[in-house]
Protein backbone atom coordinates (compact mmCIF):
# COMPACT_ATOMS: atom_id res chain seq x y z
CA UNK A 1 0.00 0.00 0.00
CA UNK A 2 1.46 2.99 -1.07
CA UNK A 3 1.47 6.30 1.31
CA UNK A 4 -1.23 8.22 -0.59
CA UNK A 5 -3.79 5.03 -0.35
CA UNK A 6 -2.97 4.97 3.52
CA UNK A 7 -3.78 8.42 3.78
CA UNK A 8 -6.71 8.51 1.99
CA UNK A 9 -7.55 5.10 3.82
CA UNK A 10 -6.83 6.98 7.30
CA UNK A 11 -9.30 10.35 5.89
CA UNK A 12 -11.94 7.93 4.52
CA UNK A 13 -12.67 5.79 7.11
CA UNK A 14 -12.76 8.21 9.77
CA UNK A 15 -15.09 10.36 7.65
CA UNK A 16 -17.39 7.42 6.60
CA UNK A 17 -17.78 6.35 10.11
CA UNK A 18 -18.75 10.15 10.74
CA UNK A 19 -21.23 10.23 8.11
CA UNK A 20 -23.10 6.73 8.94
CA UNK A 21 -23.48 8.35 12.78
CA UNK A 22 -25.16 11.65 11.49
CA UNK A 23 -27.38 10.18 9.46
CA UNK A 24 -28.25 7.56 11.98
CA UNK A 25 -28.73 10.86 14.50
CA UNK A 26 -31.05 12.21 11.98
CA UNK A 27 -32.94 9.15 11.39
CA UNK A 28 -33.29 9.14 15.18
CA UNK A 29 -34.05 12.46 15.73
CA UNK A 30 -36.74 12.17 13.04
CA UNK A 31 -38.61 9.16 14.19
CA UNK A 32 -38.75 10.91 17.95
CA UNK A 33 -39.99 13.64 16.31
CA UNK A 34 -42.78 11.74 13.71
CA UNK A 35 -43.76 9.66 16.84
CA UNK A 36 -44.16 12.07 19.42
CA UNK A 37 -48.13 13.13 20.46
CA UNK A 38 -48.79 16.35 19.16
CA UNK A 39 -48.80 19.15 21.72
CA UNK A 40 -52.77 20.83 21.88
CA UNK A 41 -53.39 23.58 19.34
CA UNK A 42 -53.55 27.16 21.06
CA UNK A 43 -57.30 28.48 21.98
CA UNK A 44 -57.68 32.22 20.77
CA UNK A 45 -58.60 34.79 23.42
CA UNK A 46 -62.10 35.72 22.11
CA UNK A 47 -63.39 32.37 21.93
CA UNK A 48 -63.31 32.10 25.73
CA UNK A 49 -65.81 33.20 27.61
CA UNK A 50 -64.90 36.73 29.98
CA UNK A 51 -62.26 35.72 32.45
CA UNK A 52 -61.10 32.42 31.01
CA UNK A 53 -57.30 32.89 29.41
CA UNK A 54 -55.67 30.64 27.40
CA UNK A 55 -52.20 28.66 28.19
CA UNK A 56 -49.94 30.02 25.73
CA UNK A 57 -48.45 27.35 25.11
CA UNK A 58 -50.06 25.06 26.82
CA UNK A 59 -48.59 23.76 30.06
CA UNK A 60 -47.84 19.71 30.56
CA UNK A 61 -49.30 19.23 33.49
CA UNK A 62 -48.85 15.59 34.02
CA UNK A 63 -45.73 15.60 36.65
CA UNK A 64 -47.45 17.87 39.25
CA UNK A 65 -47.90 16.06 42.41
CA UNK A 66 -50.05 17.18 45.70
CA UNK A 67 -51.62 14.87 48.06
CA UNK A 68 -55.04 12.67 49.20
CA UNK A 69 -56.99 12.20 52.33
CA UNK A 70 -54.55 9.21 53.13
CA UNK A 71 -51.50 11.53 52.50
CA UNK A 72 -50.42 9.64 49.78
CA UNK A 73 -48.43 11.51 46.63
CA UNK A 74 -51.22 11.81 44.24
CA UNK A 75 -50.04 13.20 40.03
CA UNK A 76 -52.26 14.75 37.67
CA UNK A 77 -51.02 12.05 35.27
CA UNK A 78 -52.91 9.06 37.47
CA UNK A 79 -55.48 10.92 35.32
CA UNK A 80 -54.50 10.21 32.17
CA UNK A 81 -56.63 9.34 29.24
CA UNK A 82 -59.21 11.34 31.45
CA UNK A 83 -60.20 15.67 31.16
CA UNK A 84 -59.64 17.12 34.35
CA UNK A 85 -61.03 20.08 36.17
CA UNK A 86 -58.35 21.31 38.22
CA UNK A 87 -59.42 23.48 40.75
CA UNK A 88 -57.15 25.30 43.53
CA UNK A 89 -59.13 26.50 46.45
CA UNK A 90 -59.21 27.07 50.34
CA UNK A 91 -61.77 26.49 52.98
CA UNK A 92 -61.14 30.16 54.19
CA UNK A 93 -61.71 31.34 50.67
CA UNK A 94 -65.81 32.62 49.88
CA UNK A 95 -65.72 32.47 46.28
CA UNK A 96 -64.03 28.98 46.22
CA UNK A 97 -67.04 27.70 48.45
CA UNK A 98 -69.54 29.56 45.77
CA UNK A 99 -68.29 26.87 42.83
CA UNK A 100 -68.18 23.76 44.57
CA UNK A 101 -71.69 22.85 44.66
CA UNK A 102 -71.38 22.76 40.71
CA UNK A 103 -67.81 21.20 40.68
CA UNK A 104 -69.31 18.52 43.63
CA UNK A 105 -72.36 18.46 40.92
CA UNK A 106 -70.63 18.28 37.51
CA UNK A 107 -67.81 15.22 39.24
CA UNK A 108 -70.86 13.08 40.68
CA UNK A 109 -72.62 13.13 37.14
CA UNK A 110 -69.67 12.25 35.72
CA UNK A 111 -69.73 8.63 33.91
CA UNK A 112 -66.97 6.83 35.68
CA UNK A 113 -63.42 7.05 34.21
CA UNK A 114 -64.35 10.07 32.19
CA UNK A 115 -64.26 13.72 33.36
CA UNK A 116 -62.51 14.26 36.82
CA UNK A 117 -62.77 16.99 38.81
CA UNK A 118 -59.60 17.58 41.03
CA UNK A 119 -59.94 20.25 43.91
CA UNK A 120 -56.69 20.68 45.40
CA UNK A 121 -57.06 22.60 48.77
CA UNK A 122 -54.12 25.22 49.36
CA UNK A 123 -54.82 26.34 53.30
CA UNK A 124 -54.91 22.77 55.07
CA UNK A 125 -52.05 20.65 55.92
CA UNK A 126 -54.26 17.88 57.42
CA UNK A 127 -55.75 15.74 55.36
CA UNK A 128 -58.49 14.73 58.05
CA UNK A 129 -59.71 18.41 57.94
CA UNK A 130 -59.90 18.94 53.88
CA UNK A 131 -61.93 15.44 54.25
CA UNK A 132 -64.07 16.22 56.93
CA UNK A 133 -64.92 19.72 55.63
CA UNK A 134 -66.23 18.32 52.06
CA UNK A 135 -68.44 15.59 53.69
CA UNK A 136 -69.64 18.44 56.46
CA UNK A 137 -71.25 20.23 53.15
CA UNK A 138 -72.24 16.74 51.35
CA UNK A 139 -69.81 17.30 48.96
CA UNK A 140 -69.03 13.54 48.50
CA UNK A 141 -68.55 13.61 44.92
CA UNK A 142 -65.52 15.71 45.17
CA UNK A 143 -62.46 13.40 46.71
CA UNK A 144 -60.14 15.70 49.38
CA UNK A 145 -56.73 16.55 47.99
CA UNK A 146 -54.42 18.87 49.09
CA UNK A 147 -50.96 21.03 48.16
CA UNK A 148 -49.02 21.10 51.63
CA UNK A 149 -46.26 22.24 49.72
CA UNK A 150 -47.93 24.87 47.38
CA UNK A 151 -46.49 23.54 44.32
CA UNK A 152 -49.41 24.83 42.39
CA UNK A 153 -49.30 28.45 43.42
CA UNK A 154 -45.74 28.27 42.99
CA UNK A 155 -45.98 26.89 38.96
CA UNK A 156 -48.74 28.75 38.33
CA UNK A 157 -47.99 31.58 39.66
CA UNK A 158 -51.32 31.84 41.73
CA UNK A 159 -51.90 35.42 43.33
CA UNK A 160 -55.66 34.87 44.70
CA UNK A 161 -57.90 31.71 44.40
CA UNK A 162 -59.85 30.06 42.91
CA UNK A 163 -58.12 28.98 40.32
CA UNK A 164 -59.47 26.62 37.82
CA UNK A 165 -57.48 24.82 34.91
CA UNK A 166 -59.14 23.19 32.09
CA UNK A 167 -56.61 19.95 31.12
CA UNK A 168 -57.11 17.66 28.47
CA UNK A 169 -56.79 13.84 28.18
CA UNK A 170 -52.78 14.44 27.18
CA UNK A 171 -52.34 15.92 30.51
CA UNK A 172 -52.28 19.81 28.88
CA UNK A 173 -53.26 22.66 30.49
CA UNK A 174 -55.51 24.49 27.86
CA UNK A 175 -56.93 27.10 29.49
CA UNK A 176 -57.35 29.08 33.08
CA UNK A 177 -59.47 30.93 35.31
CA UNK A 178 -58.33 33.35 38.38
CA UNK A 179 -62.34 33.14 39.68
CA UNK A 180 -65.14 31.66 40.92
CA UNK A 181 -67.21 29.99 37.75
CA UNK A 182 -70.83 29.25 36.78
CA UNK A 183 -69.52 25.74 35.68
CA UNK A 184 -73.07 25.00 34.21
CA UNK A 185 -73.63 27.85 32.74
CA UNK A 186 -74.03 27.73 28.58
CA UNK A 187 -71.23 29.08 27.63
CA UNK A 188 -69.09 26.98 30.12
CA UNK A 189 -70.79 23.85 29.47
CA UNK A 190 -69.98 25.01 25.50
CA UNK A 191 -66.27 25.72 26.53
CA UNK A 192 -65.45 22.24 28.84
CA UNK A 193 -67.38 20.58 25.62
CA UNK A 194 -64.89 22.76 22.88
CA UNK A 195 -61.61 22.12 25.13
CA UNK A 196 -61.52 19.33 26.99
CA UNK A 197 -64.46 17.38 25.43
CA UNK A 198 -66.71 16.81 28.02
Amino acid sequence: MTAIALVRQRILVPAAIALVLAVAAAGFWYWQVRSAPPGPSGISTAALPEGFKPMDPPMQMGGFAFQDAEGNTVRLADFKGRPIILNIWAKWCAPCLVEMPELNRLQSEAAPGTLAVVTVAVDEPDPAKVRDFLANRRWDALKPYLDPKNVFAKALNIKSIPVSLLIDKDGFALVRVDAPVAWYSDESIRLLKRTIGL
